[in-house]
């Protein structure tokens, strides 16, 4: 996938990498090996990488793949994915939120409203399939790489910018590099489409006199993303601040499921449904 050639012994450890993160992995090898010069993935590379990458592969990526697979519809069945971007595994530059301690959040909320067999409840068939499973994925800023735009519940950290005209050259250098193009200048200080703006950080570092300051980082509240026969992306539903601001949100969100839905109704379909009256 990458080029790089590898020794043997170290495309034999590599064979033990769960098949959907092996691609990962081997790309992030070699982007290790070909930062410190190297030319070739011996063992002592993928040893030393391993430890950065277990906690991925030896956790979520094994819960990801038990999801995909039908499962037997009996108790303690997995009924939730609850997905979060790798910022720390890749060194993600981007990252405005650490995931963590909202995605601990919510795994807490789920067990004590023992959520997933609530849901299980639901599955009248002998098998659980994957899209009959409740979907949150969280990411920690506005590209969003854990697809939140198609999840049933997506969050997504982001930041507002407060523009301080003192010292602004009218460069516009901030609207070329606002990748939403949210940002308009017109031989006059710039003018922000706040309706427009994802909230990223792309102004302010574009921004040479330090004109354009961010407020703190909040994430963003998506529901009703899926894909399938008819996809549709995810609206908007709130901003929070803290994972104690969330849990309401996806807790009258969860409990009007239960109790209201179709039969066999998809959140994503209820959610709609329900918000078009």
């Amino acid at each position: 996938m990458g080029g790089m050639a590898w020794d043997k012994e170290a495309e034999k450890e590599l064979k033990r990498v769960p098949f959907f993160a092996r691609g990962m992995v081997r790309r992030k090898v070699e982007e290790r090996v070909q930062k410190r010069g190297g030319a070739r993935v011996t063992l002592s590379d993928f040893k030393e990488a391993e430890s950065r990458f277990h906690s991925v592969i030896a956790g979520k990526t094994e819960s990801e793949l038990k999801h995909m697979l039908p499962a037997e519809n009996i108790p303690g069945v997995e009924m939730v994915v609850l997905e979060a971007c790798q910022h720390r595994l890749s060194d993600c530059p981007n990252v405005l939120i650490n995931t963590e301690p909202w995605k601990n959040a919510i795994n807490k909320w789920l067990e004590q409203e023992n959520i997933s067999e609530r849901l299980r409840t639901r599955i009248k068939s002998e098998r659980v399939l994957y899209h009959q499973k409740l979907r949150i994925s969280i990411s920690g800023c506005p590209n969003q790489c854990s697809r939140t735009q198609i999840a049933d519940f997506g969050l997504y950290g982001f930041a507002r910018p407060n523009f301080c005209a003192a010292g602004c050259n009218f460069c516009g250098k901030c609207a070329t590099e606002c990748p939403d193009h949210a940002i308009r200048i017109d031989n006059s200080p710039p003018v922000f489409d706040l309706s427009s703006c994802m909230g990223c950080t792309k102004c302010r570092e574009a921004c040479s006199p330090g004109c354009i300051s961010l407020t703190e980082p909040e994430f963003r509240v998506m529901l009703g993303g899926k894909l399938g026969r008819r996809p549709r992306l995810a609206e908007t539903a709130a901003d929070v601040k803290t994972p104690d601001e969330l849990i309401p949100i996806l807790e009258r969100s969860v409990e009007s499921y239960l109790k209201d839905a179709r039969p066999e109704e998809r959140f994503a379909d209820f959610w709609m449904r329900s918000n078009s009256k």
